[in-house]
C-alpha cells in the first residue's frame, strides 16, 4: 500500500499549516495499513522541508513556519507512538534535545521521531537545554548517545560544554556525542570534540547505530 499511496495531500498539508486536515490524512493513511516511516518520511518530512526552504528563499516568514510546525507537531503525536512500536529490539538509549539559548524545535522533533521509530529508546529533553542537563539525564538513563541539534552558528560552543563535563564525570569513554542543526557541518566534529554528524534524519540513525556499534566493541 505505501508504495502506491500518494503522499501529495498531506505534504501540501503541513506547507499551508492545516493540522487539523494533517491529522485527518494522516489517520487516514494509518487505517489504510499505510506504514508509519513512510508517512514521516515521505509525506512530514517532504513537507517540512518545503517550508524550510521557502522560509529560506523568504517565501514564508514566521507565522507560516510555525503554523507548519504546529502541524507537523500534530501529526507526529499520532505516529511517534506507532514508530516506537515497529521499532522492535532496542538498539540502544539515546538523550535529545536542542541545546541552550535555542527554541528551534521542527528539525529536533523529526529527529527524534526517526530515532524512535528505527528502534532507539529516545528522552526528548525538548529545546533550550543546558550542557548540564544533558549530563544529569545521560547519567540518569544510562545512555549511549547525547544527540545534541544547534541552528546556530553562536551555539555550537555548548558541545565542547557537554563534552567537557561528559570528562569531568569520567562518562566520556562510555556516552557518544551527536550533532546536527543548521549551523553543523562535517567540519563540527573535529571543531568541537564530538563523535559525529547527522547532515539530517535519516542520517543521524545511520550515525547512532555506528557510533551503538563502536560502544558494543
Amino acid at each position: 500500500m505505501s508504495q502506491s499511496y500518494d503522499y501529495n495531500e498531506l505534504i501540501q498539508a503541513i506547507v499551508d499549516g492545516e493540522g487539523e486536515d494533517a491529522v485527518e490524512i494522516v489517520e487516514k493513511a494509518i487505517k489504510e495499513n499505510v506504514g508509519v516511516h513512510d508517512i514521516l518520511e515521505k509525506g512530514l518530512v517532504r513537507g517540512m522541508k518545503i517550508v524550510s526552504d521557502k522560509y529560506d528563499a523568504k517565501e514564508y516568514f514566521i507565522p507560516d513556519l510555525a503554523a507548519a510546525a504546529q502541524a507537523m507537531q500534530d501529526t507526529l503525536e499520532i505516529i511517534t507512538p506507532l514508530l516506537k512500536q515497529a521499532g522492535g529490539e532496542k538498539k540502544g538509549v539515546i538523550v535529545l534535545g536542542v541545546v541552550k539559548a535555542c527554541s528551534q524545535e521542527i528539525g529536533k522533533n523529526i529527529v527524534s521521531a526517526t530515532l524512535s521509530g528505527a528502534g532507539f529508546d529516545v528522552f526528548d529533553l525538548g529545546v533550550n537545554v543546558s550542557p548540564k542537563t544533558f549530563v544529569d539525564k545521560a547519567k540518569e538513563v544510562n545512555a549511549d548517545i547525547i544527540a545534541m541539534g544547534s541552528p546556530m552558528m553562536q551555539t555550537v560552543k555548548y558541545f565542547t560544554e557537554v563534552d567537557k563535563l561528559l570528562k569531568d564525570e569520567n562518562m566520556r569513554d562510555r556516552v557518544k556525542l551527536l550533532v546536527g542543526g543548521a549551523s553543523t557541518n562535517p567540519k563540527t566534529v573535529e571543531a568541537t570534540g564530538v563523535d559525529a554528524w547527522g547532515k539530517d534524519a535519516r542520517d543521524a540513525v545511520l550515525k547512532a547505530e555506528e557510533l551503538i556499534k563502536q560502544l558494543r566493541k
